[in-house]
């Protein structure tokens, strides 16, 4: 295993680069907007301590009947002796959680679910190591009620011709249209009817042929069958994925779950907008420096209206109304409704860490570059609700390298960040194999070219100063135009060389699918059908939560 910074890499935010920089200066930004730093012992400590404290306080329920909740969701998930063991210890005031989530999604969905996974195990592990004192249990909290069926409804895979392909349904809300989209129901209780035979079939004709094939579909078919919903597909999947783990599983839309979290709500709906308002103060804060990546609501809570999950929004005299919807509710109505059916109500991205965070005692989150940027902008809603922030510790993000893709690497000399780049990629590789270099060979032109654009500027100054800017826009003109003439000489020679760019094609497919990090694309099943469960077992041996690089695996 090696690792790459992350600022060599593509598409990772400004905060989530000064978040996990070493630099006491990036830090110093951001600390303000967090209850603890993730890299100080001392910080978590006082989490702990604090949740010590708080978490028996600020919460009305007893915490036998999330325990008896838990107990009997893992049954329904799968979950074997290791997960009773770890709900067991969370009778006890000394045991605290490490918790992520992730959208419940066909077939676990992106790689990253079980990159998220893995580094609850392992940090929980880590902290019981930092604390014996204590103990830490890894949670994973199924985001059953998202709606944005179009992103959970399919993945991808490499096929056998090294081609990325889509396994999945055909989305139901094309386009961006926001009315469209709002008649989705939440995914989790979706219920997969016959058609899923067919999905099936099309991820069974899209894995290749491997010793492991029979075993994983079968392990994949247990659990998405017609009759199940996605929600308990996703969790049975997982628990068959990390079994012997201890991961424990909780579903935030059960109906008991709800019932306990009627305070959470009932704080949301008699005190807005007061949240919104804390939030938006926070925002204004860190927008000085950082883009935002949540938009607080003036009541952050859905209501489930004809199997529709609808924002809840405020209305003159007290009363309430459904988003793209005519239902109104009067205060007292909605109100009494949350105490009878409290199951209809559920947080949005913002609230949705408070839940949680008040069910729990959590002592850390896992979260990806997005989340850890959302978090940012909570720390007010965790005062607001008297909960104790937990640590927000950044999941490991790993690229595996196959055998036949580090064999091409190392034949022509490519490091990971080359292959982000694609015509730099094409232009080494082709370099190597040709007698031309044209990126050298460009490179003397352009030094060349310098030079000429550097007498001519000395030239002009002695004859007419106001000459100065047409000499410039001349040498930037002739610099463009060189560009594109490399680029159509690279093109050219490429073309003699298609064995090699059709390499260059499946090695971009593996790594960066869809111009996108492999982990935020391909699936655990491909993995799983090539090296089967030691693929996991590689996996917790070789990834290290303490590093805060992109880390490169090979298999």
């Amino acid at each position: 295993m090696y690792s790459v910074e992350f600022n060599k890499l593509p598409n990772f935010n400004n905060l989530f680069l000064d978040y996990i920089s070493s630099s006491e200066e990036d830090n110093a930004k951001l600390k303000p907007f967090f209850n603890a730093m993730f890299r100080e012992n001392e910080d978590i400590f006082k989490v702990v301590d604090e949740k010590i404290h708080n978490y028996n306080t600020s919460r009305y329920f007893d915490k036998n009947v999330l325990i008896d909740i838990l107990k009997r969701q893992n049954v329904t998930y799968g979950g074997d002796e290791h997960t009773a063991a770890n709900i067991e210890l969370l009778t006890s005031d000394n045991t605290f959680t490490v918790v992520t989530g992730q959208q419940v999604g066909l077939y676990t969905g992106p790689f990253y679910t079980i990159l998220k996974t893995i580094s609850a195990v392992k940090l929980a592990k880590d902290l019981k190591e930092r604390f014996p004192q204590f103990n830490f249990v890894p949670v994973f909290w199924l985001e059953s009620e998202d709606h944005d069926l179009d992103e959970a409804n399919h993945t991808f895979l490499i096929d056998r011709h090294n081609e990325l392909v889509r396994v999945g349904f055909e989305n139901e809300n094309s386009g961006d249209d926001e009315g469209a989209k709002r008649s989705t129901p939440p995914v989790g209780s979706i219920v997969f009817g016959e058609l899923i035979n067919s999905i099936n079939e099309q991820l069974r004709s899209s894995l290749i042929d491997t010793d492991f094939k029979d075993k994983i579909m079968n392990m994949v078919t247990k659990h998405y069958r017609e009759g199940n919903d996605y929600k308990t597909a996703f969790a049975g999947l997982m628990n068959d994925i990390f079994k012997g783990y201890g991961v424990v599983f909780i579903d935030p839309s059960d109906h008991e779950i709800k019932r306990l979290l009627i305070p959470v709500f009932e704080k949301e709906l008699t005190s807005s907008p007061k949240l919104c308002e804390t939030i938006i103060t926070q925002s204004a804060e860190l927008e000085k420096n950082y883009d935002l990546q949540v938009k607080p609501k003036v009541i952050n809570m859905f209501f489930l209206h004809n199997n529709n999950r609808l924002l809840i929004e405020p209305r003159d005299g007290g009363k309430f109304a459904l988003k793209n919807s005519k239902r109104r509710f009067e205060n007292e109505e909605l109100l009494n409704l949350l105490q009878e059916n409290p199951e209809l109500f559920s947080p949005n991205v913002l609230l949705r860490p408070i839940c949680q965070d008040y069910l729990l005692p959590t002592a850390a989150y896992i979260g990806g570059p997005g989340e850890i940027s959302y978090f940012a902008q909570f720390k007010p809603a965790y005062k607001h609700y008297d909960i104790t922030m937990p640590v927000i510790y950044p999941r490991v993000s790993v690229s595996i390298i196959e055998g036949k893709i580090a064999k091409f690497m190392n034949n022509f000399n490519v490091k990971l960040e080359d292959i982000f780049h694609h015509s730099f990629l094409v232009s080494k590789v082709v370099d190597k194999l040709s007698e031309v270099k044209i990126e050298d060979e460009i490179a003397k032109y352009i030094d060349d070219l310098n030079k000429v654009f550097y007498d001519m500027r000395n030239m002009t100054v002695k004859v007419d100063q106001t000459l100065l800017n047409t000499v410039d826009n001349m040498k930037e003109k002739t610099k463009q135009n060189l560009e594109l003439f490399k680029s159509k000489l690279i093109k050219a020679q490429a073309k003699k060389s298609e064995t090699t760019t059709t390499q260059i094609d499946k090695v971009t497919n593996n790594i960066y699918p869809n111009h996108n990090l492999q982990e935020r694309v391909i699936s655990i099943i491909y993995f799983l059908n090539k090296y089967d469960d030691s693929f996991i077992k590689k996996l917790f041996h070789e990834i290290d939560i303490r590093n805060f690089n992109h880390q490169v695996i090979e298999v």
